[in-house]
C-alpha cells in the first residue's frame, strides 16, 4: 500500500478584505469513523457547533487567533493549541474582524465501548482540555535521538481510541523503523518541515501543510537531511480500548 497525502487548500485574499472562510473535509474515508476538516478563516467569521454524543471534537490551532466559548466561559488561541471539546457539549468558534486563524478539526466517532469508557470517568470527560503546545509534557522514545523534542499533547483515553503528540529535531536525523497493527495513523507537517516518510517500499516528502496517512501495519520511518527540519503532529487512531496501552509502554514521560 501506498502512503496517501493531501495538501490543505488555501485561499485567494485578493477581493476579499472584509473576511473570509475556506473550510474542507480531509483524507475522506481513510480511517473508518475520523473526520479531519481544515479551517482557514479571517473574521468577522463565527462557527456554532452543537452537542452530539456521536463524536467527539478535538481542535489543533496552528497559526492566528480565534476565541472559544465553552458554555459561559471564553478561551482564546493564539498560535499552536490542543482542545479536546468536553464531551457532548455545544461550543462557539470566532474570529474576530481582521484577524486570522488556522485550524484542524478532528471528529472521533464513537461507538458503543467508548460509550461505555466516557460513562466510566465521566468527570474527565466533561472538562475542557486546553494547552499550548508549548506547556504539553515531553516524553521520548528508543527509536528517537536523545536530541529530538517530542511532546504528547493529547494524552491517551482522554478522547477514547485517539491521542495526538508532536516531533521535532533537525537534521541529520531519524525516526527508527517501527510499525504498530493495533493503530491507523496520520501525520500533518508543521512549518518549515522538509522530512522523507517511508512506508514499506512507499516514500513521501511531508512538508508543512501536508497531511498523509500511514498504511496501517507498514513498516515506517522517517528521516531528514542536514540543514532541514523534521517537525509533525502525529494522531494515533486505536482500534481497541486495550490497544492504548502501546503509548504507555514505548512513551518514557519526562518527570
Amino acid at each position: 500500500m501506498k502512503i496517501n497525502s493531501e495538501i490543505l487548500s488555501t485561499i485567494v485574499l485578493e477581493g476579499k478584505p472584509d473576511g473570509y472562510v475556506n473550510t474542507g473535509k480531509m483524507m475522506a474515508n481513510e480511517i473508518d469513523e475520523v473526520y479531519p476538516e481544515y479551517i482557514i478563516a479571517k473574521g468577522p467569521y463565527k462557527k456554532q457547533i452543537s452537542a452530539t454524543t456521536d463524536y467527539y471534537d478535538v481542535l489543533l490551532s496552528l497559526s492566528g487567533e480565534a476565541s472559544l466559548k465553552v458554555g459561559d466561559t471564553l478561551h482564546i488561541m493564539k498560535g499552536n493549541y490542543i482542545v479536546k471539546i468536553p464531551f457532548n457539549t455545544a461550543y462557539e468558534l470566532k474570529v474576530e474582524q481582521g484577524d486570522e486563524f488556522y485550524c484542524l478539526l478532528i471528529r472521533k466517532g464513537l461507538d458503543e465501548k467508548d460509550l461505555l469508557e466516557i460513562e466510566k470517568e465521566l468527570d474527565m470527560h466533561e472538562n475542557l482540555y486546553f494547552k499550548a503546545f508549548s506547556e504539553c509534557p515531553v516524553y521520548t522514545e528508543e527509536i528517537k535521538s536523545a536530541k529530538t523534542l517530542n511532546r504528547m499533547i493529547l494524552p491517551e483515553r482522554l478522547v477514547p481510541r485517539f491521542c495526538i503528540g508532536t516531533v521535532e529535531t533537525t537534521g541529520p536525523d531519524e525516526v527508527g523503523a517501527h510499525q504498530h497493527p493495533m493503530l491507523e495513523q496520520l501525520f500533518l507537517g508543521l512549518p518549515e518541515c522538509n522530512c522523507k516518510v517511508k512506508a514499506d517500499e512507499s516514500s513521501l516528502l511531508l512538508t508543512e501543510n501536508m497531511i498523509l496517512h500511514i498504511p496501517l501495519g507498514s513498516m515506517h520511518s522517517v528521516s531528514v537531511k542536514e540543514g532541514e527540519k523534521l517537525s509533525y503532529v502525529w494522531l494515533d487512531f486505536f482500534k481497541t480500548i486495550e490497544g492504548q496501552d502501546y503509548i504507555s509502554e514505548q512513551h518514557q514521560m519526562d518527570e
